[in-house]
C-alpha cells in the first residue's frame, strides 16, 4: 500500500461516513432509508485484503452505530458485507479479469458492471440490516417493503454519487 491509497480511500470513506451522517440519517424521507455508506467499502481496489475491508466495514459501522444509535445493526450488516464483497467480486469478474489496482467504478468497468455490484452489494446489506432491525417474522412484509425501497433509492443515490464525483483514476 502506498501513501496515494491510504489518502485516498480515506478521504472517501469519510467522505461517506459525513454523507450518511448529517444528511442521510437526518432526512425524513418516510419508511426507507438511504444508505450510502456502503458505497465506502465497494469502491475499494479490488486487490484490496479481505481482512483490511472487514476491519474497516468493522469500524465504519461502529462509527454509524455511535452516532445514530443503531444497537450494532451498521456495523452487523457493513462487516457481513465486507466479508462478502470478495465473493460479489468474484462472481461477477469480469471475463478479462482485474488488474491489482482496479476500483470498481463506472468509468473502469462501465455502468452496466458496476450497477450489478452495486445491486448485488446493496441488497445484500439492506436484507441483513433489515431483517436483523426486524428480527421477526411476523412483519416480513413490511420489511420487504421497506428493504425493497431503501435499496432501489440507495443504489440509485450510490450510483449517481460513482458518475458525478469518482474521477477516471485507477485509485
Amino acid at each position: 500500500m502506498n501513501k496515494e491509497f491510504i489518502y485516498i480511500n480515506t478521504i472517501r470513506t469519510v467522505f461517506f461516513l459525513i454523507l450518511q451522517i448529517f444528511l442521510f440519517n437526518i432526512l425524513p424521507i418516510g419508511i426507507f432509508y438511504i444508505m450510502v455508506y456502503p458505497a465506502a467499502i465497494l469502491l475499494f481496489p479490488n486487490a484490496t485484503r479481505k481482512v483490511l475491508i472487514v476491519i474497516i466495514a468493522f469500524s465504519c459501522g461502529f462509527i454509524l452505530d455511535w452516532f445514530s444509535n443503531g444497537n450494532g445493526l451498521h456495523t452487523a450488516s457493513l462487516t457481513f458485507l465486507g466479508y462478502s464483497r470478495s465473493y460479489i467480486l468474484e462472481y461477477i469478474r469480469p471475463i478479462s479479469g482485474w488488474t491489482k489496482i482496479d476500483v470498481p467504478n463506472i468509468y473502469q468497468q462501465g455502468f452496466k458492471w458496476v450497477a450489478t455490484y452495486t445491486t448485488i452489494a446493496i441488497i445484500i446489506h439492506h436484507s441483513v440490516y433489515f431483517f436483523l432491525e426486524s428480527f421477526s417474522a411476523i412483519n416480513v412484509l413490511f420489511t420487504l417493503k421497506k428493504m425493497v425501497l431503501s435499496s432501489i433509492m440507495s443504489i440509485a443515490i450510490i450510483l449517481l454519487i460513482n458518475l458525478l464525483f469518482l474521477k477516471n483514476n485507477k485509485l
